[in-house]
């Protein structure tokens, strides 16, 4: 038998369904009858409807129209009942806040979505910048983000408070998360922040300005910059009570100068010493920013030691009749010393050498015949000291008269030329000239004695010519003459020149360095030391160190001593100069740096007139005196400046070509002009 299938009630039952507005909790009745009709009509599926109670709301609400919540949209979208339906059963009130208008959705689904690079210096990823997003604002102009990365990192992160970079300070600084994950990104570890200044060393600094300060070597007219952040540290490591003390620093040319430069061994100066004295960089810098290129003349250590250990000595004037003393000075012991003598030289006390300054030689008349007698300075020095008797009868009278009671002289025998070199006067109160021309050997000394022909030259630097003595001009000039004499032996040339020696310290050395030597001829220059310029800080300009009256007055004064001498002399021009070749040093500073004309350009034109300057100022006084001048400049830029150049091993100094042609014009020169006795006969200089 079959079973019955049941009735239509059982197949679809009453069903309670949930209402279709989200946030709303009702029910309602979807009864079997709705069902069996839904599914006559082919239609499957449970219906979505509202409840009894919304859909009374429902109908009585109204579409809204709501303003775009794009910036600058002035378009509307509309608020449907359903949406507000659901926004009231969930509990929102009012419409949404971000709802676009239909033009502004169709923007945002043309714009779509961008990545952005994050904002964090040094970190390559991105973050994405969406499409509504965009849409609010400029869609070209994103705005400054960090990655997801780098904002979870900084969230880990703290402010720390770091100690303040200047040394002495004890305040911090707050290094906050930020500036950490800048630092993270740029790959440098947590463990080392950056060094800044706390906040209060910071509104210091701000009220500090750099300053330009001189430099330390006081030869040389330079500035460093006193930056502000030094001065804070100077300030701080002093405290506040007092201002700190500016520091000493070289200006950036004379720290490269003492950078490169090197310490050198320099023989001690005193004759007989084999030790050295150490020529520091800082020594060499000064000596450079002075114009000199020689180190000077320096005892070393253990001299310094003996020097400290000998006491002055007072010891008898060699004047017969003086009882004053001259002072034995410590140097002059321990040069003695060196150079094996135990005894103290003969000198002259100070009086006796400035009655002899004051004193010339003066003619007395003969008694008997009323011939010119000379008196010489010493005879009346010891007439003073009552050891001499004043002359009265002239040396042919004097001679008749001791005839008449002596035997016969027996034949005299000839001999040569003796010369003693004084030991004592006032050059060695001067530094650069207190000792003989190095060049002045004892087999100088001896060829000087025994040749026919006898010629001095004294001078500055260019007078010393080359290192080596036989490229140097004097030493090719004696060659030379001993040519045109029939024998090397025959004549000599004694090169006295000193560096930097300038005309009034050759005077001082003439009775030392020329006179002994009894000259035929006396061939000098010191223009090139005449020449020399310092810096005049009141006017900012380079400035000859002698004026034209000065240099006059000297020149005058030698030519005075040549005269006394009775011999000739010979006046030469420097070689030409080229003090532009000369790679800026000090004087050579930046004209930015120094507006009032401080530069190599003025140094240089400086340099060049006040040699035009001396050079002018000797012709005038030689031309008064009547001494001839031999123009070796005019001689060297016959061919052009370009020529003479090649004559030259530095700016200012000549090479071996240019010394063998100074040594032939020279030679020539004194040979046209009659300065030398002729080679036939040559006669001894006058005594």
């Amino acid at each position: 038998m079959i079973r019955s299938l049941g009735s239509l009630g059982e197949l679809f039952p009453d069903t309670d369904l949930r209402c279709r507005i989200r946030g709303c909790n009702n029910v309602w009745r979807f009864s079997g009858e709705d069902a069996l009709r839904q599914v006559a009509d082919g239609r499957s599926g449970r219906p979505e409807r509202m409840c009894d109670e919304c859909f009374r709301l429902f109908q009585s609400l109204q579409d809204q129209p709501i303003a775009c919540s794009r910036e600058g949209c002035t378009n509307t979208w509309i608020w449907n009942r359903f949406q507000q339906l659901e926004a009231a059963r969930q509990g929102r009130h009012g419409p949404p806040a971000n709802a676009l208008c239909r033009d502004c959705q169709q923007k945002l689904r043309e714009v779509g979505d961008l990545e952005v690079p994050c904002r964090m210096k040094g970190c390559t990823r991105t973050w994405t910048w969406y499409a509504r997003e965009r849409v609010q604002g400029d869609p070209d102009k994103p705005p400054r983000r960090l990655c997801a990365e780098c904002f979870n990192a900084l969230r880990d992160l703290q402010d720390i408070e770091v100690p303040c970079r200047l040394r002495g300070c004890t305040h911090t600084w707050t290094w906050n998360r930020f500036q950490q994950l800048e630092h993270i990104a740029g790959g440098k570890p947590l463990d080392r922040p950056p060094r800044r200044m706390c906040e209060s060393c910071f509104k210091a600094f701000q009220e500090l300005k750099d300053e330009v300060r001189p430099c330390k070597a006081k030869e040389c007219h330079g500035t460093w910059t006193y930056t502000a952040y030094e001065q804070l540290e100077q300030r701080v490591a002093h405290g506040a009570e007092a201002p700190p003390p500016v520091p000493e620093r070289l200006c950036a040319e004379c720290y490269e100068f003492v950078r490169t430069a090197v310490d050198r061994e320099v023989a001690c100066r005193n004759r007989g010493c084999s030790n050295t004295w150490t020529y520091t960089r800082m020594m060499q810098l000064r000596m450079k920013l002075k114009g000199l290129h020689r180190p000077p003349g320096r005892t070393c250590d253990a001299c310094q030691e003996k020097l400290k250990a000998l006491p002055e000595r007072e010891v008898k004037c060699v004047v017969p009749g003086c009882s004053r003393t001259w002072t034995y000075s410590a140097s002059d012991q321990l040069r003695d010393q060196l150079n094996g003598r135990i005894e103290p030289p003969g000198r002259r006390c100070r009086e006796c050498e400035a009655f002899l300054a004051e004193h010339q030689s003066v003619a007395l008349a003969c008694e008997h015949c009323h011939k010119p007698v000379q008196w010489s300075g010493y005879e009346q020095l010891l007439c003073e000291l009552g050891t001499f008797k004043k002359p009265t009868k002239c040396p042919d009278c004097t001679e008749q008269a001791m005839a008449l009671g002596r035997p016969r002289e027996p034949e005299r025998l000839e001999h040569h030329l003796i010369i003693r070199v004084p030991s004592a006067g006032r050059w060695h109160e001067d530094e650069i000239i207190r000792e003989r021309p190095a060049r002045l050997t004892p087999e100088v000394l001896e060829r000087m004695e025994r040749a026919a022909v006898r010629v001095v030259c004294i001078g500055d630097e260019l007078t010393w010519s080359l290192d080596d003595e036989e490229l140097s001009w004097p030493y090719l000039l004696q060659q030379r003459l001993g040519e045109i004499y029939g024998g090397p032996e025959k004549a000599a040339v004694l090169n006295a020149g000193i560096a930097f020696c300038t005309t009034a310290q050759g005077v001082v050395r003439f009775p030392r360095d020329v006179v002994p030597f009894q000259p035929h001829l006396v061939v000098f220059s010191f223009s090139l030391a005449d020449a020399r310029l310092y810096w005049h800080r009141d006017e900012q300009c380079w400035r000859p160190e002698h004026t034209p009256e000065a240099m006059m007055a000297a020149l005058e004064r030698f030519a005075e001593c040549v005269k006394r001498q009775q011999c000739k002399a010979l006046y030469w021009t420097p070689n030409p100069i080229f003090p532009q070749e000369e790679p800026p040093s000090r004087e050579a500073s930046s004209s930015a740096a120094s507006p009032t004309g401080r530069s190599h350009d003025a140094w240089f034109q400086a340099q060049s007139a006040a040699l035009d300057q001396a050079v002018r100022v000797a012709h005038q006084c030689c031309s008064r005196y009547g001494i001839p001048a031999l123009d070796v400049r005019a001689r060297f830029e016959v061919n052009g400046v370009r020529s003479a150049r090649k004559w030259m091993g530095s700016w200012y100094l000549h090479n071996e070509v240019g010394s063998r042609n100074m040594a032939a014009w020279f030679a020539e020169q004194v040979v046209r002009e009659g300065l030398v006795p002729p080679p036939e006969a040559p006669s001894a200089a006058v005594e």
